[in-house]
C-alpha cells in the first residue's frame, strides 16, 4: 500500500504539472484596445479586522428584504461557513432570494450543501463542474489529466451582494482560515464594503455569469436524500462548528458600529467568459488600460500579492514603474510562508531580479501573527491590491499573476481617493513585525532583516520545502508559467 504522503505527492505531481505545462496564447498587440471603463460615484468602507469581516457578512444577511448574490471560489465546511449557510436560509425562510456560485476545484460530494438547494428560495450553481465527485482528489487529478483544457479554468471571483444596496469585494473566500477563526492556519486578507452606483455594473456581471452555460444546478451533480434535504447540513452543524468561535461571532456581531463610509471614485474591470475558450487576458488587459495613465506618471507604487510570479518571464507593471523613475514597494508571501508549495519554486528564482530593478521587498513571515484573529495560528499572506501614488487602490479578486490572467475569471475596481488608499497603506502596513525586509548585501546576495533580526540565509525556509523546488526542476528544467 501507498504511503499517504507519496500519494498526496504524486497525485499534486500529475494536477499541477500538467497545469503548469500548459502553453497560453499569443496576445495581438492592439488585444482589448476598444474596451471602454466607467466610472462611478460611490461609497466605500475598508473592513479594519478579520473579525468584523465576518460579522458585517451576517449583519448583511439579516437585514435583507429582497434578495442575495454570492460568489465565492470556496466555501469550507466549517463553523463559519456553516454558520453563514444557516443565515443565508433563515433569509429565505422569510422570503428573501438567495443565489450561490461556487467554483468547482475544491467542492466534492458535499450533501450538506446540496440539500439547501431544495429550498424554494435558495439556488445554488456550479462553475465548470468536475465529472468525479466521490474519489476525492485522486479523481479530480484523473479527470484534470484527462480534461485539463477546459479544467484549468476557474472560477476566482468573491462577491457578496445584499438587495442591491450593500456590496462587499476582496480576497476572503468563506471558510475560518479567512476571518482568524482556524486553529491550525489562517490568511492575512482584506475586504471592503461599497454602496451606490458601483453596485450596478456588478449586479449585470453576475446576471451574466447565473444564465451562462458555464455553471449547472448542484442537484444534477450531488445527489441528496430529497425527502429530509436538510438533514446533512443540519448533521454538519452539530458536529463541524466551534462554540467559542460562534459566541466570539455573536459578540462581534453586537457590537458592530455606524459605518463610517468614504466617497470616491470607483471604477470596476471585469474578465470575459470568452477567457474559457481563449485563455487570453481579458481582466489584466483591461485593468491595465484602465489605469494606464497613472501607470505613467506615478512616482511610487504599492504591490500586494500573495503570488509574486511573472507573467510569460516578464514583469511588464514592474517594469515600467522602474522605468518612469518610479519606487516600487513589493508586499508577498516569504517562500517559508506560502500556501501554495510550488509558487515558491517561481518566487526563489526571481527574488533577485526584483531587488535588482530597485524593488523594496516585504517577505511575509511563517511565524507571523495577526492581532485580529481570534487563534494565533500559522498565518498565510493573502492581500491583493495595487496603490498608486498614495491615491488609486485596487480591491478585487486577481493576484495579478499568470494563473489570474490567463485562466481564473476574475474581477475588481480601481478606487480614486487618497483617503481609502491611506487607509489601506496603514491596514497593510501597520503589524511592520509580520514581514521580512529583504534587500541585497555587500555581495549582492538577499538578506531579510526584522529589527535588529538579520538573516543571510531564507529564513525558515529548510530541505523540506525544498522538494516542490526539485520537483519542478526534473520536470521543466526551467521555471516558465
Amino acid at each position: 500500500m501507498l504511503n499517504p504522503l507519496y500519494t498526496i505527492v504524486a497525485i499534486l505531481v500529475v494536477a499541477l504539472s500538467t497545469g503548469c505545462a500548459q502553453h497560453y496564447p499569443e496576445v495581438e498587440p492592439d488585444f482589448e484596445q476598444n474596451w471602454q471603463s466607467q466610472t462611478y460615484q460611490s461609497q466605500a468602507y475598508l473592513i479594519p479586522t478579520a473579525g468584523e469581516a465576518f460579522a458585517r457578512r451576517v449583519s448583511l444577511v439579516r437585514s435583507a428584504q429582497q434578495h442575495i448574490d454570492i460568489t465565492y471560489f470556496s466555501w469550507d465546511k466549517d463553523t463559519s461557513g456553516l454558520l453563514l449557510l444557516e443565515e443565508l436560509r433563515l433569509a429565505a425562510d422569510r422570503g428573501v432570494k438567495v443565489r450561490l456560485t461556487l467554483d468547482d476545484l475544491l467542492l466534492f460530494n458535499e450533501k450538506w450543501l446540496a440539500g439547501l438547494n431544495q429550498h424554494p428560495n435558495i439556488a445554488i450553481k456550479v462553475f465548470n463542474p468536475f465529472h468525479s465527485r466521490k474519489l476525492g482528489w485522486i479523481g479530480r487529478a484523473v479527470d484534470f489529466a484527462s480534461h485539463q483544457r477546459q479544467r484549468d479554468n476557474r472560477l476566482h471571483e468573491k462577491y457578496f451582494n445584499i438587495d442591491g444596496q450593500w456590496l462587499i469585494l476582496g480576497g476572503r473566500n468563506i471558510g475560518d482560515a479567512y476571518f482568524g477563526f482556524s486553529q491550525k492556519a489562517n490568511f492575512f486578507d482584506m475586504d471592503t464594503l461599497f454602496k451606490g452606483d458601483i453596485i450596478r455594473p456588478f449586479a449585470r456581471n453576475y446576471d451574466t455569469l447565473w444564465h451562462s452555460e458555464h455553471l449547472q444546478d448542484i442537484s444534477s451533480l450531488i445527489a441528496h436524500d430529497h425527502q429530509q434535504p436538510l438533514e446533512e447540513f443540519e448533521q454538519a452543524i452539530k458536529k463541524h462548528t466551534n462554540k467559542a468561535v460562534i459566541a466570539h461571532i455573536d459578540e462581534q456581531v453586537e457590537q458592530l458600529s455606524t459605518i463610517d463610509f468614504i466617497d470616491v471614485k470607483a471604477t470596476p474591470v471585469f474578465d470575459s467568459l470568452a477567457k474559457l475558450n481563449d485563455n487570453k487576458p481579458y481582466f489584466r488587459t483591461r485593468a491595465e488600460h484602465t489605469i494606464d495613465q497613472y501607470l505613467n506618471k506615478a512616482k511610487s507604487a504599492l504591490i500586494s500579492t500573495p503570488y509574486m510570479v511573472p507573467s510569460q518571464g516578464e514583469f511588464t507593471v514592474v517594469d515600467k514603474l522602474v522605468a518612469n523613475q518610479a519606487q516600487v514597494t513589493l508586499l508577498t508571501n516569504s517562500s517559508a510562508s506560502n500556501d501554495s508549495g510550488f509558487i515558491p519554486a517561481y518566487y526563489e528564482q526571481h527574488r533577485i531580479t526584483l531587488l535588482n530593478k530597485g524593488v523594496d521587498i516585504f517577505e511575509y513571515k511563517a511565524n507571523a501573527s495577526n492581532d485580529d484573529h481570534f487563534y494565533h495560528a500559522d498565518t498565510y499572506y493573502h492581500n491583493k491590491t495595487l496603490i498608486l501614488d498614495s491615491q488609486l487602490s485596487y480591491i478585487g479578486s486577481s493576484n495579478f499573476d499568470p494563473r489570474s490572467d490567463f485562466l481564473n475569471i476574475e474581477f475588481g475596481v480601481f478606487v480614486d481617493s487618497k483617503q481609502f488608499a491611506q487607509q489601506v497603506e496603514h491596514y497593510l502596513l501597520r503589524q511592520q513585525t509580520v514581514y521580512w525586509h529583504v534587500s541585497l548585501d555587500e555581495q549582492g546576495k538577499p538578506q531579510w532583516q526584522s529589527a535588529d533580526e538579520i538573516h543571510h540565509d531564507n529564513p525558515d525556509y529548510g530541505k523540506w520545502h525544498e522538494i516542490p523546488n526539485w520537483l519542478f526542476r526534473k520536470m521543466h528544467g526551467e521555471f516558465e508559467l
